[in-house]
C-alpha cells in the first residue's frame, strides 16, 4: 500500500529510518554491555528496567500521533 500513495523518491525513507533506528539501538545496546563487568548484576539489570520503561512512556506517549499517521 504504500508504493501506491507515495513517490518513487520517498519509498527509501522508511528502509532508512528502520535501518537507522537499528544502528543507534545496537549502538545503545554497545555501551550498555561495557557497564557489566564494572556494576553488580541487580544495578546492570535495573539500568535495563528502567530503561525499557521509559522507552515505553515514549511510545505510549506518541502512540495517538502514530495512528493518526498509520491512518492516513
Amino acid at each position: 500500500m504504500y508504493r501506491k500513495w507515495h513517490r518513487p523518491s520517498t519509498k527509501i525513507w522508511p528502509r532508512g529510518g528502520w535501518l537507522g533506528a537499528t544502528a543507534i539501538g545496537n549502538l545503545i545496546a554497545g555501551l550498555i554491555g561495557k557497564f557489566r563487568d564494572t556494576l553488580e548484576l541487580w544495578q546492570f539489570f535495573l539500568i535495563l528496567v528502567v530503561m525499557c520503561l521509559v522507552s515505553a512512556a515514549f511510545i505510549f506517549m506518541v502512540l495517538k500521533r502514530l495512528g493518526r499517521a498509520s491512518e492516513a
